[in-house]
């Protein structure tokens, strides 16, 4: 290892001497080679199918018996009714009516938000109900949740969903074979109130306090799995399941697995990230399909947003997945109906009631390329290692030549390369601007609670104020080299160890991401090195062209190109000037709801 780490050893390695000499080539090779690498993933040869590893789950080894499918309809049908009769207000005393009846411990907790940005505040309640398990001692529990919205909701509705919550209360209150409590549980403002109910589930508060939750008065055992319905129609020809938590966490793979496998067996095609499995996954068609699918997943990681409120559970060790209701008008494809929703309800509570131990096995970490086929954590991690060798590479081929002697280097303009004693004296000029740097990071995020409060006082809200102060000062930062006109005598070779000390940092944020959110990784590798490999100074059209891939690497913009391709690809039919207002308004959200995260 000395020899390779040391280059003015007589003993150098050929290892050595090539990374001195063509570490550049070697890290764009390795950069298209983890490219071409994400290509490989989702082809069959190369990831496998899903399997079952607790084997206790026994998944449709029982026959279901759900027979509530009439107390289904009729309780979406009045649940319709509230709706409509009640608009503006969520149909709380009615659910904990229905609750009531069926002879269920009954529960409301109402919250508070106080928005950090601005002066202004919401309320809003949750309702659950909890069967106690007459074959235990209230030690463990499952949660079935739905969120409420209202008519004037832009999401779509959840109301089948919350039927199918009521009528599987109904038929489960008449089992005995529970070992687990389970918590029917209604919230409202989607995140805001699955937040609330965790934390005072819990006892805990994450974040800044904003939500203040109301104490719970009635509690049931350690959750250890949650199924959230996002249904509006009973008559779905799909069912598209969720995975995506905050940050990036994922559920135990045997989880998803447990579902598909009971969609599958009551009559539903698989589908995840709204696109259907393929059935032939080895054809090029199945490939391409597959592809896609990969890739909507990693895109939907990486922005590190929760898919649906399941992704709230995650971050309390609980495994949970949001089950979607999808219609597609396709020949040959079975529509759902109460019946089938309450079996497949009944046969994954069924299966998590068997569960003797916590959710260990399987994998936490992987990408699926289907519903059925997986990548797992030892499987993609080789992609990540190309595309991020290339900051490794490029560090080691910089060091070595900064402290080679001048006619050790083959190539190299003299002027450009400092003898071995000028490189302390390098490092000094360089960590000040470093640290610049990264001070000016620390005050960008303060920037947005100090914008809000400016904002406030010129009656302008935080969705426009903080993002005009945050692009103010990106202005500010890119305009500082003309302003100042800094006359600088360095050293030669101080741009090297700049970009030696950048590869370093960036490898070493690259290694920490990738063993949490391997998507988010892979995007900010694919953006960055390409620009930490070509920039040097350089004049003429080479310049500009850095400068406007600097731009666009930028979080400002890279955000705003996230937010348009996601408001295109969301609503593809909508003209070019909505479009452009549509995708504006959703980079302003974003913006402003990563400050306050």
């Amino acid at each position: 290892m000395g020899i390779l780490t040391d280059p003015n050893n007589r003993q150098r390695t050929a290892l050595g001497n090539i990374i001195i000499n063509h570490f550049s080539k070697l890290s764009w090779l390795s950069y298209f080679a983890g490219l071409i690498f994400i290509f490989v993933l989702p082809h069959p040869l190369y990831n496998n199918k899903t399997y079952f590893s607790e084997n206790a789950l026994l998944p449709g080894l029982v026959t279901g018996e759900f027979n509530e499918d009439r107390t289904a309809e009729r309780f979406y049908e009045d649940l319709k009714e509230e709706n409509a009769r009640y608009p503006g207000q969520a149909p709380f005393p009615w659910l904990e009516a229905q609750f009531k009846q069926l002879g269920l411990d009954v529960y409301r907790q109402s919250f508070t938000l106080n928005y950090p940005l601005a002066n202004s505040s919401f309320t809003g309640s949750n309702v659950y109900a909890i069967l106690r398990a007459p074959k235990a001692a209230s030690t463990e529990a499952l949660v079935l949740t739905a969120p409420h919205r209202p008519p004037s909701s832009p999401h779509q509705s959840t109301d089948a969903g919350i039927a199918v919550i009521l009528a599987s209360a109904k038929f489960f209150r008449r089992q005995i074979y529970w070992a687990k409590d389970i918590i029917f549980l209604i919230t409202e403002h989607e995140f805001l109130g699955m937040q609330a109910w965790l934390e005072a589930y819990h006892g805990v508060s994450y974040g800044d306090g904003s939500i203040q939750p109301g104490k719970l008065a009635g509690r049931a055992g350690s959750i250890q799995a949650a199924i959230n319905l996002e249904i509006d129609k009973p008559d779905i020809t799909h069912i598209n399941v969720k995975v995506e938590g905050l940050n990036g966490q994922l559920p135990n793979l045997d989880l998803v697995n447990l579902v598909n496998r009971l969609t599958l067996k009551e009559g539903l095609h698989q589908m995840f990230q709204g696109v259907e499995d393929h059935f032939k996954p080895d054809t090029y068609n199945g490939y391409m399909r597959s592809l896609k699918t990969m890739l909507n997943m990693m895109t939907s990681q990486a922005t590190g947003v929760p898919s649906g409120n399941h992704g709230l559970f995650h971050r309390f060790g609980i495994e949970a997945v949001t089950l979607e209701g999808v219609h597609k008008r396709m020949k040959g494809r079975h529509k759902a109906d109460f019946y089938t929703l309450g079996r497949i309800t009944e046969g994954i509570f069924r299966s998590l009631n068997n569960l003797l131990e916590r959710f260990h096995q399987s994998f936490f970490f992987y990408i699926l390329s289907s519903g059925n086929r997986y990548i797992s954590i030892g499987m993609y991690m080789p992609m990540i290692g190309l595309l991020g060798g290339g900051f490794v590479i490029t560090a080691l081929g910089l060091w070595f030549k900064l402290l080679l002697p001048h006619n050790d280097v083959q190539g190299a303009d003299v002027s450009e390369v400092p003898v071995p004693w000028l490189v302390p004296q390098n490092f000094t000029r360089v960590l000040p601007i470093f640290f610049i740097a990264h001070a000016l990071g620390l005050f960008a995020y303060a920037v947005p609670a100090l914008a809000a409060r400016a904002g406030a006082a010129f009656m302008i809200g935080p969705e426009e104020s903080v993002p005009i102060c945050l692009g103010s000062l990106t202005l500010l930062i890119l305009l500082l080299p003309v302003l100042s006109r800094p006359n600088l005598s360095l050293p030669p070779g101080t741009n090297k160890v700049a970009k030696c000390l950048l590869c370093l940092e960036l490898a070493a944020l690259v290694g920490c991401t990738s063993l949490c959110n391997i998507s988010l990784t892979t995007f900010i590798t694919i953006f960055y090195l390409p620009l930490t490999l070509v920039a040097r100074p350089t004049k003429g059209l080479l310049k500009v062209l850095v400068l406007l891939w600097t731009l666009l690497c930028q979080p400002l913009v890279l955000a705003g190109i996230v937010a348009a391709a996601d408001t295109i690809r969301t609503f593809p039919n909508v003209g070019i000037y909505k479009l452009a207002v549509r995708s504006f308004e959703a980079w302003q959200r974003g913006i402003d709801r990563k400050s306050v995260v």
